[in-house]
């Protein structure tokens, strides 16, 4: 596994390639989920095996949004496939680095600790004091896409994700982003209920 050569062939794509409308998915979002990723990989005590396989999905997970916006997980899981082999990955591990990109779509459960981590490192800024910086870069990024939502049903559909959609699954993002998250929640919903009043 030659990850440093796989990384930089990733970021360099990603930098160079990825349009300029992502304000939200850009290199910098990866840049952020391999950081949360390397936290929580310390958190969790993984092994340096997994955590280089891990790092690996994280620097990949969103290389499909190079050739299109929806349903681009497949995508980079295919980019994962074919491209790996060529930096001395075997089989056995694109195939777990395939799984835990899949783990990151909205409709699949992570089913080891690494799919975990990916999925919490995927929505870390949740349960930061950022939240809501980056997430306006999402709804500007849904804008550019003509999904438009006018603010009263940003904030709806935001609490209904938090509330309702989002957990984190490790205990160290659970101790350290989850009451963040929860204050988040409770803020968005005295605003929904001052606007029902």
């Amino acid at each position: 596994m030659n990850f440093t050569e796989a990384k930089d062939y990733i970021m360099d794509r990603l930098v160079n390639e990825l349009s300029s409308d992502l304000l939200y998915h850009g290199a910098h979002h990866t840049f952020h989920v391999v950081k949360a990723s390397n936290r929580l990989a310390i958190g969790e005590k993984i092994n340096k095996h997994d955590y280089n396989l891990l790092i690996t999905a994280a620097y990949f997970h969103d290389c499909g949004f190079l050739y299109q916006y929806k349903k681009n997980e497949p995508i980079a899981m295919k980019i994962a496939q074919e491209e790996l082999p060529k930096f001395d990955y075997t089989q056995e591990e694109i195939e777990i680095i395939v799984n835990i990109i899949a783990a990151t779509q909205s409709h699949i459960e992570p089913k080891t600790l690494i799919e975990e981590i990916m999925c919490d490192a995927d929505h870390d800024y949740l349960g930061t004091t950022d939240y809501h910086k980056i997430a306006s870069t999402l709804r500007e990024e849904l804008k550019l896409q003509n999904i438009i939502y006018s603010e009263l049903e940003w904030i709806e559909l935001q609490h209904d994700y938090l509330l309702n959609r989002h957990r984190y699954y490790t205990k160290t993002a659970i101790d350290t982003r989850q009451e963040q998250k929860t204050k988040i929640i409770e803020e968005m919903a005295g605003i929904l209920s001052s606007k029902v009043k």
